[in-house]
């Protein structure tokens, strides 16, 4: 059954526009106010974890498991959203990600950053994040490239200026006023929270499924009262068997609650395998990239602040033009991601080889955030090509778990790599190597779908001669 079919049928109507535009703006809102202390974290504490002489392996890890901890309480957090919807979700999410934010302008230990920024901000983020995604797809359908396109580009917006903010709010303020100011942004996350609102489902009659006897109970509801009093009847078969069924019944409630029927599906398993692989990687050159360059390429904070506006200038630009190009000529959400991560790979070889020069930077970190603006909506579009709208939170929650487990066990190695080698030159070739894994498995699936698809017309046209 179509997704069309599938949403009229349960009463759900897309406007594509309309108020969605409002849940777009909110969006922007939401992203543009929590997410500066995470994008700027490098800039923000490199100075104080230089003096804790914190290696690169920790720093790492404390990013990824942030990371980790919000990519799998999306998949925990699916039923939540399922049964609260999307705006109480959304504010729950954003409370708790403003409250990590203000506790982080007064740590003064790497386990107190660990509590404030890995576990509380993760866990807000794991929570905010697919009630976002869930608005966007709930209001749009025909134009979700575009709107996703537009509510990723206006939360980039403020990542081209913050960098630099930031950098003037630590030269005059310090640490803790600056994140404290941050901390005074991300309230405007509530306000956009607010500005969410569920579609009005249109109301289906539902009295074909009741009886004229005025009981008011379904079919299924009349069998397993039926089958109810067959068990009680019998006290042997309800003793032996009962119990078995009452386990079968909660493994039941939990393989639907979580659709972990969409695991035998290869299509989708290859998709999460290769997103959470490309993930894991991408995210620590990101993450580590104010890390790397003051000892790649011996940049200062100011200079550091400046690249990491310009890649951001070039994130939006990703996010804007690029899926707008790809709505136009037509291309796969998954060919466009698979292209971004190889024009990234290539990026990061040349960054690796040439650090030293300046203008080799500006250009690599350029393409590198490019890449990551497109990827950004592409990844947010792939999983709902291959599942209906009422699977699509267990959809993503699943790819999510998935996504956080590899990131928390990729992140600490990449880090540990670059404190045996003392560069962070094989780091980011291994960074590329595991992106490269989710192209060929990608390119692996389009080939054997071909193949089986020419062997089955090869097959037909056989048949049809043999008549």
């Amino acid at each position: 059954m179509a997704d069309s079919d599938k949403n009229e049928k349960e009463g759900i109507s897309q406007p594509d526009g309309g108020y969605g535009w409002v849940i777009v703006f909110a969006i922007v809102l939401i992203n543009s106010s929590v997410l500066t202390l995470v994008q700027c974290f490098g800039i923000i504490f490199k100075d104080e974890f230089s003096s804790m002489e914190i290696s690169a392996a920790k720093i790492s890890f404390l990013l990824h498991l942030h990371s980790s901890i919000y990519c799998s309480f999306s998949f925990f957090g699916s039923p939540f959203l399922k049964k609260f919807g999307f705006r109480p979700t959304a504010l729950v999410g954003a409370t708790l990600m403003c409250l990590g934010i203000l506790l982080s302008s007064f740590a003064t230990s790497y386990g107190f950053l660990i509590f404030s920024i890995s576990i509380l901000i993760g866990l807000g983020q794991g929570i905010l994040m697919p009630a976002t995604y869930l608005a966007t797809y709930t209001y749009f359908k025909k134009r979700l490239t575009i709107a996703v396109s537009i509510s990723a580009t206006g939360a980039s917006l403020a990542s081209i200026f913050m960098p630099k903010v930031c950098d003037v709010l630590l030269t005059h303020l310090g640490r803790k006023y600056t994140v404290l100011v941050l901390f005074a942004i991300s309230l405007l996350s509530l306000v956009g929270c607010f500005l969410f609102k569920p579609i009005k489902r249109e109301e289906k009659s539902s009295k074909l499924l009741e009886r004229t006897d005025g009981n008011n109970l379904d079919v299924n509801e009349k069998q397993e009262e039926v089958h109810t009093k067959l068990i009680n009847s019998n006290s042997v078969y309800n003793d032996t068997t009962v119990t078995a069924k009452k386990e079968n019944t909660v493994l039941r409630k939990l393989y639907n609650i979580f659709d972990l029927g969409l695991l035998k599906q290869p299509s989708y398993v290859l998709v999460v395998l290769g997103l959470g692989i490309s993930f894991a990687a991408e995210l620590n050159v990101i993450l580590m990239m104010q890390f790397v360059l003051p000892e790649l390429s011996d940049l200062k904070r100011s200079e550091v602040a400046d690249v990491t506006s310009v890649q951001y200038i070039f994130d939006i630009t990703g996010r804007l033009v690029v899926p707008f190009l790809a709505y136009l000529c037509d291309a796969p959400p998954k060919l466009m991601y698979a292209g971004s991560l190889v024009l990234a790979t290539i990026s990061r070889t040349v960054l690796a080889t040439w650090g030293k020069s300046y203008l080799m930077v500006f250009i690599c970190c350029s393409l590198i955030g490019l890449t990551k603006g497109s990827r950004a909506v592409f990844q947010s579009v792939i999983i709902p090509k291959y599942v209906p709208l009422e699977k699509i939170p267990a959809a993503t929650g699943l790819n999510m778990l998935f996504t956080g487990v590899v990131s928390l066990v990729i992140g600490p190695i990449i880090g540990a790599i670059h404190d045996n080698t003392n560069s962070y030159v094989p780091a980011l070739h291994t960074a590329s190597a595991l992106s490269c894994v989710c192209v060929l498995l990608w390119v692996l699936e389009y080939v054997f779908l071909t193949l089986t698809k020419e062997r089955k017309v090869n097959k037909k046209s056989e048949e049809n001669d043999g008549c």
